[in-house]
Formats: C-alpha cells, sequence, structure tokens
C-alpha cells in the first residue's frame, strides 16, 4: 500500500467501530512476534489529564537525551500525530510500510477465523513494530479507554503506570460509580510494578490499594501543588502559563489551564520514578516548554479564540475554573459541539452560566449530537445566552469571525471539534 491506501485502509476499519477487549490485539500481536514484550513502556491511564502528563513526560525525557516514542489518540488533525519518536510524527512512507505489515496479519486472521482487529488495534501494532524498529529507549503508551480491556494493555510488564484524575466518563463502559471507574484504570498496574496516581477519595484510594496488595506492585500518591498562580493575567501576553511549587521547589509550565498545574505535578513526580537520569534542570526545561495542543490553547490573539478539549463533567468543571480566574465576571463566547452519548447537561450547567453567546454547530463524527437537537438543549436550561445554529466546523468559524468579543471565544465540548476549528484557525 501507499500512503494514500494505508490510511483509507485505516479509516474504512474504522467505520465498523470499536470493541473492547484483548483477545484480537493478542492474536495480531503474537503473529506480529510481540514487539511490545520488547519494548520499555509508561503505561498512562485516567480520566483527564492523560495527554498533558504524556506531553509533560515525553518533553522532559527529551531532553534528558532519551528516544522515546509516543502513541496517543485521538488525534487532533493528522493521522500521524498519534505515533511519534520525540517530537517527530511517524512518516507517510512509513505509515504505509507498518499498515501493510499489519494489514497483512489482519487479513490472516480473518482469512482463519482468528478474529477481526479494530482501528484502534491496527494503529496500535503499527506503533509497537514501529517504535521497536526504530530501537526507542522508552515508550510513552497513553490508554485510549479505561484500561482493563483497552487493547494497550496488551503490554504485559511495564516501567511504570501513571493514573490521573478519575471522574465520570464513558459509564456504559467502565461503571456507573467511581470505584468502578477506578478498577478498570487500575487494571493497567502489573504484577510486581510500579504506580503513580493522581489522589482520589476514599473509595478510589482504596481500589488502588487492594489492586496493588493482590499484584504485589508499589504504589504510589502523588502529592499536589502547595502553591499556585497564573503567569499572566492576561491571555493575549507573551507570557502565559502556571507557576506552582511542589515540595519546596518552583516550576512553570506554558500551558495556561489552571489545572495544568496538578497534571505537571502528577509527571515531575513519576518521571522520578523511572529508572533514567535526569537533571533537575531537565526536568524544568522540559515542563516549561512541554505544549499539549486544543487543552486550553490559544489559537488567536486578535481576536481572543482558545480551544479546549473538556467533554466531560470534570473536564467542563476544570474549564469553568480556568475562565473565572481569567476573565472574572466576564462573559464568554462558546462555540460548542457534544458527542451525544456524553453527560452534556452537566456540563452545559457549568459553562452557560459563563456565556452570553453561544455557537452550536456539529462535531465531525457519527456520534455528535445534532446542532438543532442542541440549541433545543440549552433552550431548556436558560434563556439568558443568545443562540446562534451554524451545523459545521467551517460554518461555526465564519460566525466566530463576525462577532466582537469583550473577553473571548471558547471552543469546547469535544477533542473532535476542537481539532478541526483549531485547523481552520491557525492556517495560513
Amino acid at each position: 500500500m501507499n500512503y494514500d491506501e494505508a490510511v483509507k485502509y485505516i479509516k474504512d476499519t474504522a467505520a465498523f467501530g470499536s470493541k473492547l477487549g484483548l483477545d484480537n490485539i493478542r492474536t495480531l500481536m503474537s503473529l506480529l512476534g510481540d514487539p511490545q514484550e520488547k519494548l520499555r513502556c509508561i503505561h498512562i491511564a485516567g480520566t483527564n489529564g492523560k495527554g498533558s502528563v504524556a506531553a509533560y513526560m515525553l518533553s522532559v525525557l527529551v531532553k534528558a537525551g532519551y528516544r522515546t516514542g509516543f502513541y496517543t489518540s485521538p488525534e487532533l488533525t493528522r493521522f500521524s500525530e498519534r505515533i511519534r519518536i520525540n517530537e517527530e510524527e511517524i512518516s507517510e512512507a512509513d505509515i504505509a510500510c507498518y499498515a501493510t505489515k499489519v494489514r497483512d496479519k489482519a487479513e490472516y486472521m480473518r482469512s482463519h477465523a482468528m478474529g477481526d482487529p479494530t482501528e484502534f488495534e491496527l494503529v496500535l501494532a503499527m506503533a509497537f513494530c514501529y517504535f521497536l524498529d526504530n530501537k526507542v529507549d522508552a515508550v510513552i503508551l497513553e490508554v485510549g479507554l479505561g484500561g482493563r480491556l483497552d487493547a494497550t494493555n496488551v503490554i504485559s510488564s511495564s516501567l511504570l503506570s501513571v493514573i490521573t484524575k478519575i471522574s465520570f466518563d464513558h459509564m456504559q463502559y467502565l461503571g456507573n460509580t467511581l470505584r468502578e471507574i477506578a478498577h478498570e484504570k487500575a487494571s493497567i498496574i502489573k504484577p510486581g510494578g510500579r504506580v503513580i496516581v493522581y489522589p482520589g477519595n476514599k473509595d478510589v484510594m482504596t481500589v488502588y490499594e487492594e489492586m496493588c496488595r493482590d499484584k504485589g506492585a508499589s504504589l504510589f500518591t502523588a502529592e499536589l501543588p502547595s502553591e499556585r498562580r497564573s503567569l499572566s493575567s492576561t491571555l493575549a501576553s507573551d507570557k502565559t502559563g502556571q507557576q506552582f511549587i511542589l515540595n519546596g521547589e518552583s516550576y512553570s509550565t506554558k500551558m495556561a489551564g489552571t489545572y495544568e498545574a496538578d497534571n505537571a505535578a502528577l509527571a515531575i513526580q513519576a518521571l522520578k520514578l523511572l529508572p533514567f537520569d535526569m537533571t533537575e534542570d531537565f526536568i524544568h526545561e522540559g515542563i516549561n516548554d512541554a505544549v499539549w495542543p486544543g487543552r486550553f490553547e490559544i489559537l488567536s490573539k486578535t481576536p481572543l479564540i482558545i480551544a479546549d478539549g473538556a467533554h466531560n463533567e470534570d473536564g467542563a468543571r476544570a474549564l469553568a475554573a480556568t475562565l473565572k480566574e481569567y476573565f472574572g465576571d466576564g462573559k464568554v463566547t462558546l462555540c460548542l459541539g457534544i458527542l451525544r452519548d456524553k453527560e452534556y447537561e452537566k456540563m452545559l450547567r457549568l459553562l452557560l452560566p459563563l456565556s452570553d453567546r453561544v455557537i452550536v454547530c456539529e462535531v465531525p463524527n457519527p456520534r455528535t449530537l445534532k446542532a438543532e437537537e442542541l440549541a433545543r438543549i440549552i433552550r431548556q436550561e436558560t434563556e439568558e445566552p443568545e443562540l446562534i445554529i451554524a451545523h459545521t466546523p467551517g460554518e461555526a468559524f465564519e460566525e466566530i469571525k463576525k462577532l466582537q468579543y469583550d473577553t473571548a471565544a471558547i471552543i469546547c465540548g469535544s477533542l473532535y471539534l476542537a481539532g478541526p476549528m483549531r485547523e481552520l484557525i491557525t492556517s495560513p
């Protein structure tokens, strides 16, 4: 296959949907020679913050001179974002090469009634083969959904398991209580391994303790910053980000969301549990230089347009806190698109009071909540914000360009919206 054929093959497979479970991925990886067992993985699960924590850890490891594979999903704009070594995305030629390699094994599985790999499983298998062939020192591996039955859990050991903040999302798959969700996430912990977790409530911490005791694993609970502040109250400033104190040491990050101090603190403590040499200077530089697109990312300063991937209640709460930090009582314009399987009523109750205008549009995903339906739900909640219906991201961007802002336009509700909007706004 060439590049275009490879991407079409992967996208066509995605049309058949996803399936939780490890049987397919175990068979596929076995046919490929189990490359994942020859890699040293840092496995990251959690509800919110996985991507930011992964980005911080990657930035520091690269500063320290380690060749680091990076696997994440979904992509914002380009398929190649999902598979990287250091900051370099996989090339089109390598996508074609590894997609062909994986397709041949997947077709063998289908023809012998051994299973039917999903799109996520195919891409993950590509990544493992690519990382092994390129002799990386470590792999940062972000869980797709949950943990226990997620395809990334095909690895039998890890350098470290990292679990970010646990909250409610994907309850149809993971359970309806924090304890049930935590159990799914904590199932990435390996026998005799080590795990560092974001501190949770008593039920969540009990799950971690029980899982570690059963598996003979070592549990570390991250400390949160003792002090924190935004570097600038003006997001149009050239000096945006967060500064925080962790164990008496001052750190800063260029990422503007107020929740980033917690993510960075977890990443710092996770890095110090790895069997790698890195100085405090490398940690400071890596944390400061890390970027993670689509997470309270400033896309334009005049007018001020910000994209945030908040797509569940906890994400919306974190976004609301950040908006209050920067804008106080000032009202923002929301550009909002949400998937219909999310708890959108809870998200809206957190975000609508902070807005005086809402542009609703549809997410370019089959699971999107239709614009008219989202507008109807908003009107059930409140009559206050002005409401504009724009069906596509392109139409929404045209509406954004027409308007005047006293504060900012905030694109939120789904990463599947943040990605295409980001591309429209930042393209030359």
